[in-house]
C-alpha cells in the first residue's frame, strides 16, 4: 500500500526486522524526486512570472494619451501585485493553489478590461436600435452603457487590484485624507467581468401588450352570471354585481396567473420601460430596499447582470400588469335580465328637478330678447352677487355688484353657429353657486330628455354693460386700509393725517395715490401717476403727471393749473391746500371709474360719452355702498 510520503513499504526480511539499507535508499530517492519536482515548479513559476510581467509591460498602447496613462498606472499596480505574490509564494507564505488562482485572476482581468475598452462603444448603434424598437430592455441597457462609459472616464477612474485574490476592478476615484482611493459606492465600481458585461451584454425587452394579449388568450373562457342576471363570457374578469368574496377569488386567481409568467427580468423591464413611473436600476442593495414600508423605485442589478425585485416591487408590477390584462380579456354580455331601476330618494328627485330648471334658465340667456331678460332677473334673485349679464359677439359677460372683475364665458361655436346647449353648461356653472361644470352637464342631459332646443329666434346681442357710480375720497380707501377691513379709514382721513402742506411732502402724497384700491383693469393707470414738489418763489407747488384719461376730471378744478402735456399744478403751502389736494384725488378716482365703465367688451371708449367731470371743490355721489365692499 502507498505511504503518505509516496513510496511502498518493503517486506520483512525475516521475522526479526526490516531491510533498512534498502528502505534508506528508497527514501532518499523519493525525497530527491520530490525536491526536484518542487524546484521545477519554482523555476517554472519564476519563468511564468517573468513572462507575465513582460507581457503586461509590452501591452500595446493606443493614440489616446489620457487612456495610455490610465492603462500604464493600472499595469504598474498589476505587476506590483504579481511581484508581491511571487515573493510570498517563494517564501512559502502563499500556497501554490492560491498563487495560481491569483495569476489567473490577473491575466483574465487584464484581458477583460482591455477587451471591454476596445468594444464598449462598438455596439452602440445596435443598442439604440434595440431600445427604440423595444426588443431590448431600454432602461437596463442605458444604465449599463452609462456605467461602462463612466468607468472609461480616465480622469475620474482607475484600475485597482484586490491584494487578497488579485481580482482586477475599475472604479471611480475619491479623495480621502489627501489621497485618491477606490470608491466604495456599488454603482461606482465594477470588476473586470462586470465591466465586460456592461460593455457588451444585450438584455431582451419585455413587450407588455403582447404578453398580456397572449395570457388573455391562453387562460380560457368562463361563463359567469352577474348580480343583475347578465351572462358574461370572460376569463378571470371582475364581475359587476358579484359579492365581495367572489370578486376577491376571481382577482386572486388572475394575480396568481400573472405572477406565474412575470419573472424578475420581465417585471424589471415592465416597471422601467412601460409604466413610465420613475423606476430605474441600482447596484446598491440599500438603495433598492424597502424602508419604513415605502417601496423603493430603484431596482437591484446584481453583479452577474441579473435583476432582483423586492417583494413590494414585484407585487406592484403584478398588480399593474393585471390591470393591463383586463384590457385584453374577452368579454361578451348575453341575454341580460331586466335590471331594476335605481330608486331615488325624495331629496334626490328634488335636486334633479332643480338642476333641470337651473339649466333651463342658463339656456334662456342664450335665447336673447325678453326671454333672456326674464331669465336674468331670476338668476339675479338666486345669486345676490350678480349685478348684470350681457352678450358680445363671442361671449357672455357677468358683472358683479361689488365691482370685482368681470367674468367672461366664451361661446361654444360649431360650424359658425353657437352651440347653445353647450354654452349653457358653462353659463350654469358660472351663475349658479351650487353647480360646477360636471353637475351642469348632468343637468343638461336630463333637460334634453324632455325638452327640444330650437334655433335662436331673437336677433341682436342681449343686454348692455351697466356702469357703476364713482366714489370719492370721503368713502374710498387705499389698498392698505382695505386690508384692515372695518378698521380702515377713508382716503380723506388719510389726507388729514399728512404733515402740514410743503413741497417736501410730495412722496407722502404720491404714496397715498399709488395705494388707491384699483378697480379691475385700472391698476396700470394708477401706477402711471407721478407727484413732484417744487418751490416757486415764496410758494410751494405740487406737480401731478396723470394719464390722459384722467385729465378731464381735474383740469377745471378750483386751484388747479394746467401744465405742459398731461401735468397739473396746485399750490401746497397752507392748510387750505389739502382741500385742493382732496379734490384732485377725487378727480383721479372719478377717472378710474370712467376707465372701468368704458371697458365694455363690445365697445371702444370712443363709443361711450365721457362721464361728467366733478365740479371744482365738490365730490361725486356714490352708489352701491362704501369702500368696505371692495373686499
Amino acid at each position: 500500500m502507498a505511504t503518505k510520503i509516496g513510496f511502498k513499504a518493503k517486506p520483512l526480511i525475516d521475522s526479526g526486522g526490516v531491510d533498512w539499507l534498502s528502505v534508506t535508499k528508497d527514501v532518499v530517492k523519493t525525497l530527491t524526486e520530490q525536491e526536484e519536482a518542487r524546484e521545477a515548479t519554482r523555476v517554472k513559476g519564476q519563468a511564468d512570472y517573468a513572462a507575465d510581467v513582460k507581457q503586461m509591460v509590452e501591452t500595446p498602447l493606443g493614440k489616446d494619451a489620457e487612456a495610455n496613462e490610465w492603462l500604464t498606472n493600472g499595469i504598474t499596480s498589476i505587476t506590483g501585485s504579481a511581484g508581491m505574490d511571487n515573493r510570498l509564494w517563494r517564501s512559502g507564505a502563499l500556497s501554490t493553489k492560491d498563487y495560481m488562482r491569483n495569476r489567473a485572476n490577473r491575466t483574465q482581468g487584464t484581458d477583460l478590461v482591455l477587451s471591454a475598452y476596445k468594444t464598449y462603444n462598438k455596439n452602440y448603434d445596435a443598442v439604440m436600435e434595440g431600445i427604440d424598437d423595444k426588443s431590448l430592455a431600454g432602461e437596463k441597457m442605458l444604465f449599463l452603457k452609462a456605467q461602462a462609459e463612466s468607468m472609461f472616464d480616465f480622469g475620474k477612474t482607475g484600475l485597482y487590484i484586490n491584494p487578497l485574490n488579485s481580482e482586477i476592478n475599475v472604479a471611480k476615484k475619491q479623495l480621502v485624507d489627501g489621497a485618491y482611493v477606490m470608491s466604495d459606492n456599488p454603482n461606482e465600481f465594477l470588476n473586470a467581468s462586470e465591466l465586460m458585461q456592461a460593455a457588451s451584454a444585450m438584455y431582451k425587452g419585455f413587450d407588455a401588450n403582447t404578453a398580456a394579449a397572449t395570457l388573455a388568450e391562453s387562460v380560457g373562457q368562463r361563463l359567469i352570471r352577474d348580480g343583475f342576471g347578465n351572462t358574461i363570457e370572460s376569463a378571470y374578469m371582475a364581475v359587476t354585481g358579484a359579492d365581495n368574496d367572489t370578486k376577491s377569488k376571481i382577482k386572486q386567481a388572475r394575480l396568481d396567473q400573472v405572477r406565474g409568467i412575470l419573472n424578475n427580468e420581465d417585471a424589471g423591464a415592465y416597471l422601467t420601460d412601460t409604466l413610465n413611473e420613475g423606476f430605474s436600476f441600482t447596484k446598491d442593495a440599500d438603495e433598492a430596499a424597502t424602508k419604513n414600508k415605502v417601496m423603493s423605485k430603484m431596482i437591484l442589478l446584481n453583479q452577474d447582470g441579473s435583476t432582483t425585485l423586492s417583494k413590494e416591487q414585484m407585487d406592484y408590477a403584478v398588480d399593474k400588469f393585471d390591470t393591463l390584462l383586463e384590457v385584453y380579456l374577452p368579454k361578451e354580455k348575453k341575454a341580460p335580465l331586466a335590471p331594476k331601476p335605481p330608486q331615488l330618494t325624495s331629496g334626490e328627485r328634488t335636486a334633479q328637478k332643480e338642476g333641470e330648471i337651473g339649466y333651463g334658465l342658463a339656456l334662456a340667456l342664450t335665447s336673447g330678447g325678453s326671454i333672456a331678460g326674464e331669465s336674468l332677473e331670476k338668476i339675479k334673485a338666486n345669486n345676490n352677487a350678480i349685478d348684470n349679464v350681457y352678450e358680445t359677439e363671442t361671449s357672455y359677460v357677468i358683472q358683479y355688484k361689488d365691482g370685482s372683475e368681470d367674468k367672461t364665458i366664451n361661446k361654444i361655436i360649431r360650424d359658425g353657429v353657437e352651440a347653445r346647449q353647450e354654452t349653457a353648461v358653462s353659463l350654469m356653472a358660472a351663475v349658479n353657486p351650487n353647480y360646477d361644470v360636471t353637475k351642469a352637464e348632468t343637468a343638461k342631459q336630463r333637460y334634453l330628455n324632455t325638452n327640444t332646443i330650437g334655433d335662436r329666434k331673437e336677433k341682436g346681442l342681449f343686454g348692455e354693460r351697466t356702469a357703476i357710480s364713482s366714489q370719492n375720497t370721503s368713502t374710498y380707501q387705499t389698498k392698505s386700509e382695505v386690508a384692515k377691513k372695518d378698521q380702515g379709514v377713508s382716503i380723506s382721513e388719510q389726507i388729514e393725517k399728512l404733515p402740514d402742506p410743503d413741497e417736501d411732502n410730495s412722496n407722502q402724497v404720491l404714496d397715498v395715490i399709488k395705494d388707491i384700491y384699483p378697480l379691475p383693469g385700472t391698476e396700470s393707470y394708477i401706477n402711471q401717476i407721478q407727484v413732484t414738489g417744487v418751490g416757486v418763489g415764496m410758494d410751494d407747488v405740487l406737480n401731478f403727471k396723470l394719464p390722459p384719461e384722467f385729465i378731464p376730471f381735474v383740469q377745471k378744478l378750483t386751484g388747479v393749473t394746467m401744465g405742459e402735456g398731461n401735468t397739473i399744478k396746485i399750490a401746497y403751502d397752507a392748510p387750505k391746500d389739502k382741500a385742493t389736494l382732496r379734490s384732485v384725488i377725487d378727480g383721479i378716482i372719478a377717472g378710474m371709474y370712467d376707465v372701468y365703465n368704458k371697458s365694455d367688451a363690445r365697445k371702444t371708449p370712443e363709443d361711450n360719452p365721457d362721464a361728467t367731470p366733478p365740479e371744482a371743490g365738490t365730490t361725486t355721489t356714490t352708489a352701491g355702498g362704501g369702500a368696505g365692499e371692495l373686499d
